[in-house]
């Protein structure tokens, strides 16, 4: 998980994030995305991590600003972070920042 630390991440075009009747969705909406024909139902970390990872940020800048939001251990929330990260490279919703 030390590889994710110093590289700045971003949500790749062609994936939006709607919230619809309280609940929130992430939906592929171009050709090239990965997952197409599927609309994902994030929980509330998933969403605050989507948000967070709209502009490009560091896990250390989204783990600080995770503390200032929430009462959550640090731990908890960098872990979620880099789980967000390692799934996010893996289905190509995210992309590194050069």
């Amino acid at each position: 998980m030390e590889e994710y630390v110093e590289k700045k991440y971003c949500i790749k075009p062609g994936y939006i994030l709607r919230e619809i009747a309280g609940e929130y969705v992430i939906v592929p909406v171009d050709e090239e995305c990965m997952i197409t024909n599927a609309v994902m139902v994030p929980n509330d970390t998933a969403v605050f991590l989507w948000k967070a990872f709209q502009q490009p940020s560091t896990i250390e800048d989204v783990v600080r600003k995770g503390i200032r939001e929430y009462d959550t251990a640090e731990v908890t929330i960098r872990n979620a972070a880099n789980r967000f990260i390692e799934e996010a490279l893996r289905y190509k919703i995210i992309e590194e920042d050069n």
